[in-house]
């Protein structure tokens, strides 16, 4: 058992980029499932058709994103760049003689060095996108495959454990599916908020490019704590070339929205989804990030949000026999069972 344990993280190792990809798609699959799920609920159209209808809405949706901001983000980031290095100029022929701006300036390189280390990396970074949309293509179709036949797949991870426990193994994968269904609704529920009051605000403030940055704002949401500040810095650099203080003021609104969804909505939401404390947020996406880089932080919520169903059925359930406290982990972290679908009660 050491030995195969062993094997089995040693493989793990070897493989991290594959693995977390399959976990990602796992994780479209649900949130695709549970929104197909619930609309067929509520519109007697069968689950797989409108499995395909949000499927396509989803599609729709990024593709007409990209069509109608694409192009001006891309004229945004080169005025961006200009009035950047035009302020960069201007600071070093005013402040370059002192002895605080001559360390300052120092470090800082100029333009034609920029430019040429862009013309080095640039096959690099044509190389990383190929690859990067060959990733895309299989995370898509993976996903797809995933959410359009989830009880295959579930039967057929049910098949590598003993006869004896495969009952036991069905419905613990069956309890990660549900619980990441319900972070998945709150993550939803939360990034909808960011970005619809992100968006009023930089409308309000006439910040160029706010409905992109909203957009942005609740994308990031995802990733909890760092997200924010990932969505903050573009939407400050973009109303750097208005002003200076209309930067000032949206930090201030960033800082505002992700306090309302902080203090007032997350706790109202995770009364009805998943009750994650903020710690193992934080820990699991450190540690992952440390391990498997960026894609391991984007991940490190709903792995800390799956690990402690595992835990709490297998280990504390099974092997301590403590059913009673598995139980009671079951109600408090969910009021109700949600449909996973159909095709995952068979057998």
């Amino acid at each position: 058992m050491i030995a195969g344990a062993a094997a089995l993280i040693l493989l793990v190792w070897l493989l991290s980029d594959i693995v977390l990809l399959i976990f990602l798609a796992v994780l479209i699959a649900v949130m695709l499932r549970g929104a197909a799920g619930w609309a067929a609920r509520h519109t007697g159209v069968p689950e797989r058709a409108m499995l395909a209808v949000v499927t396509l809405a989803v599609a729709a949706f990024l593709v007409g994103f990209l069509y109608v901001v694409g192009p001006r983000l891309v004229s945004q980031s080169q005025d961006l760049w200009t009035q950047l290095q035009q302020q960069v100029s201007h600071l070093r022929s005013q402040y370059g003689d002192t002895p605080w701006g001559h360390a300052i300036f120092a470090r800082l390189s100029p333009s034609g060095a920029v430019q040429s280390h862009i013309a080095v990396y640039a096959g690099s970074v044509a190389t990383s996108t190929l690859g990067g949309l060959a990733t895309t293509f299989v995370l898509i179709a993976t996903a797809l495959y995933f959410a359009i036949s989830p009880g295959l797949y579930i039967d057929g991870l049910v098949r590598l454990f003993p006869l004896p426990y495969r009952p036991r193994a069905r419905d613990v994968l069956l309890d990660i599916g549900e619980t990441l269904q319900w972070w998945s609704l709150g993550q939803l529920i939360d990034m909808s908020v960011v970005g619809v009051l992100t968006g009023i605000g930089l409308f309000i403030l006439g910040v160029p490019l706010a409905l992109a940055l909203a957009v942005l704002a609740g994308l990031f949401t995802f990733v909890p704590y760092f997200g924010a500040i990932i969505a903050a810095v573009p939407a400050m650099l973009v109303a750097l070339t208005v002003s200076w203080q209309d930067s000032l003021w949206v930090l201030a609104i960033f800082l505002g929205c992700h306090s309302i969804e902080g203090y007032v909505v997350s706790p109202l939401v995770q009364r009805r989804t998943v009750d994650l404390p903020p710690a193992a947020s934080i820990l699991s996406m450190t540690i992952l990030g440390t391990i498997f880089g960026p894609l391991g932080v984007i991940l490190g919520t709903p792995f800390a949000a799956a690990l402690p169903v595992t835990v709490r059925e297998v280990y504390v359930a099974d092997v301590l026999g403590d059913s009673q406290t598995a139980r009671v982990g079951n109600q408090l972290s969910r009021p109700a069972p949600a449909a996973i679908g159909s095709e995952l009660q068979k057998g």
